[in-house]
């Protein structure tokens, strides 16, 4: 976990400090390799700062909630909530994903549109 999070820092401090002029706020360092796809340097993919900082409340809340909520439902129920929700949205994703045929044209089974 540890390492993840210096990792993500990394490509964090990557996508603020080296975003192109034409993508906002930043120094505008030239961080990446320069070629003929990517003249000037620049790492592609600005950080998202207003969404970024609104959900700062939310990890602080939860921080401190955490532990109080852990220790009065248990661990065990905490994993069994969560293995739902990924369950429920595992199958809300699997539906979207047929009904938008992604698997029938996966699948070579969509009608070809020639």
């Amino acid at each position: 976990i540890t390492m993840t999070g210096w990792l993500s820092f990394f490509a964090f401090l990557l996508h603020a400090l080296c975003t192109p002029e034409d993508e906002g706020i930043g120094p505008h360092f030239s961080c990446a390799l320069r070629n003929e796809s990517n003249p000037f340097g620049h790492v592609f993919g600005k950080v998202p700062y207003e969404l970024w900082l609104s959900v700062i409340p939310g990890i602080l809340i939860g921080s401190l909630v955490g532990p109080a909520v852990n220790a009065a439902v248990g661990p065990r129920n905490i994993m069994i909530v969560f293995v739902i929700f990924l369950l429920f949205d595992a199958g809300y994703n699997i539906y979207n994903l047929s009904d938008n045929g992604y698997f029938a044209e996966l699948l070579g089974l969509a009608e070809s549109k020639i």
